[in-house]
């Protein structure tokens, strides 16, 4: 097939379907993303169809027509739902890159957002707890409850993460604790990711180290269970520790606190009523009908005495008493089904982009969401942000390895160090004629054996199965008797003050083999390792003689690199 010929096809594929990625194409022509990427931004400038960010649209079409022939497809991307125009996007704070160009596109299509749990920028409205005044409550509570017991001596290990919000909540944790019990101790706050499993093996790590601990705080009910999970691991006497958690967002820790163990008390922060309310505040929003700028949200403290006050545990689990809530609490808007609303006043379509699709407050949000949206015959579209994420830096590092392929000459005899972006380059380096290529990674090598034109050698050593390379004093013997024209490096983390850091000790020493036995020094990373450091230094930022990476490169990264007289080279998308 031509070149003219895709194009026309891509055309037409584009305006029968609605929306299109650049996976979908790649896979559909067997062409490369990149060549797919190039092909869209010629169609563009020709006006013939709208490149949008991960894939295109047609020209002027608002609404997107399912394709026929693709089954199953109940979630939508960030840009499948722009281009399809929903009237309003919920959405939470994901990360600073992902939220600027969700804002930036959102609001050059005049839709408006509602933020859920943690403030945007230009929001309509954030439907949230009082996350300050909650985990004061909490830290308040605790200190009463279980001050007395311990004579004072609480010594806490904070699980906490680094969004805004719940730096607030830990904060305010221990703000409460100190007003009731002022010699309490933190003893640890860790950045537990969000993650059970994060969070299980900071817990046990830390409880190993620091056995005096007596009480761990979670920031959200992932964290808390991990805590949990690494106290039982570890045979904690329950009546020696006290896990709290600021959530109790769906029946794993709702159960836990009824069964009183290791989880004494929890803040409910009801997703119940958080899920009707963040619709309501969309409807508002598309009818331009103003909001405070906080909708927030009912709390309570609760135990396994009080729990089946509020909730009654059934045989499909627990269940929100709402004569309860109704007597008690006071809801931000109303969340009762209007039959009175006329057809043309409700959105037709609500994006959710959720950013933690495996944790139970997103669960049950969308579950309630649904429920409440279907009430009113509004369809509400799901995207899992984690997984978009994904992959896009997937995307930016086989741009990163295209354009590091493009600095290869014929007669070049390269090192390839591991990582997921040497893994794209071998692919990349397919083809080229009269190369040899040295690697400690087996993914490399195995890419690249089938190509007769490539000279492979293997520096041999020992296998890390993790990362899938060759390490040790065999793997570096052998570098130290060879030289090459260029290596292709890749690090774990890139700072001003630390230099270039691995997170492996055994990969660090390889790794500085290689580049003692490179005349130049190219670095492939992507931007998510920039200011960061990793546990072992591999060498100062001087040793660089060219770093390839991509447009979300941090401005102070850039000239700070500059400074030192490297070479920036940016892939583009």
């Amino acid at each position: 097939m031509t070149a003219h010929d895709r194009l026309e096809q891509i055309t037409q594929l584009v305006d029968k379907r609605g929306f299109l990625s650049v996976r979908d194409l790649s896979d559909y022509f067997q062409v490369s993303e990149m060549t797919i990427r190039r092909d869209l931004q010629i169609l563009d400038e020709a006006g013939r169809l709208q490149r949008t960010y991960g894939g295109a649209a047609p020209i002027n079409r608002p609404t997107r027509q399912m394709n026929e022939n693709l089954p199953n497809q109940p979630v939508e991307t960030v840009d499948e739902l722009l281009a399809n125009r929903v009237d309003v996007i919920i959405t939470s704070s994901l990360e600073r890159r992902v939220d600027d160009l969700l804002l930036d596109r959102a609001s050059r299509m005049n839709i408006p957002i509602i933020a859920e749990s943690a403030s945007l920028e230009r929001q309509a409205s954030v439907v949230a707890v009082d996350n300050y005044k909650a985990g004061f409550e909490l830290g308040k509570w605790a200190g009463l409850e279980f001050g007395p017991r311990f004579n004072g001596q609480l010594h806490v290990l904070d699980l906490t993460y680094s969004l805004p919000n719940t730096q607030v909540r830990s904060r305010a944790f221990m703000d409460g604790l100190h007003s009731v019990c002022p010699q309490a101790n933190l003893v640890l706050s860790i950045n537990a990711q969000s993650s059970t499993r994060t969070s299980y093996q900071l817990a046990r790590d830390a409880l190993t180290v620091h056995s005096h601990v007596n009480m761990i705080f979670g920031i959200n009910d992932a964290t808390a269970w991990g805590a949990i999970q690494a106290c039982r691991d570890l045979a904690i006497d329950p009546q020696k520790m006290t896990v709290l958690t600021f959530g109790l967002e769906g029946d794993t820790m709702r159960t836990a606190l009824a069964e009183g163990t290791y989880c004494k008390g929890g803040l409910a922060m009801f997703p119940e009523i958080s899920a009707p309310v963040c619709i309501e505040a969309a409807i508002a929003a598309f009818n331009q009908k103003p909001l405070p700028a906080h909708l927030v949200t009912p709390f309570t403290i609760l135990t396994a005495a009080n729990i089946e006050e509020i909730y009654s545990q059934t045989s499909t689990g627990w269940s929100l008493r709402w004569d309860v809530i109704n007597s008690r609490f006071e809801i931000p808007l109303k969340i009762k089904p209007s039959i009175n609303r006329l057809p043309e006043s409700l959105p037709k379509r609500i994006g959710f982009i959720v950013p933690f699709s495996k944790h139970d407050w997103y669960r049950s949000l969308m579950q309630f969401m649904l429920e409440y949206a279907r009430s009113y015959n509004i369809t509400l579209e799901i995207i899992d942000a984690e997984k978009e994420v994904v992959e896009e830096i997937e995307a930016r590092r086989r741009a990163i390895a295209h354009l590091a392929a493009e600095q290869v000459q014929a007669g070049d005899v390269l090192i390839i160090d591991g990582g997921p972006i040497a893994g794209y380059l071998a692919k990349e380096l397919l083809g080229k004629p009269d190369l040899t290529v040295i690697t400690n990674s087996t993914s490399v090598f195995s890419s690249l054996e089938p190509d007769p034109q490539i000279q492979l050698i293997s520096t041999g050593g020992a296998l890390r199965r993790s990362s899938q390379v060759l390490v040790g004093p065999t793997a570096e013997g052998a570098l130290r008797e060879l030289r090459a024209d260029k290596l292709f490096l890749s690090v774990s983390g890139i700072s001003q003050d630390f230099g270039l850091s691995h997170t492996n000790i055994s990969e660090v020493t390889i790794k500085q083999a290689m580049i003692h036995a490179a005349r130049e020094v190219i670095l492939l990373a992507d931007y998510t390792i920039f200011e960061q450091e990793s546990v072992a230094q591999v060498a100062s930022l001087s040793i660089v003689n060219k770093l390839i990476t991509d447009e979300s490169m941090p401005a102070k990264s850039r000239l700070e690199m500059a400074k030192q007289g490297i070479k920036v080279m940016l892939a583009m998308l």
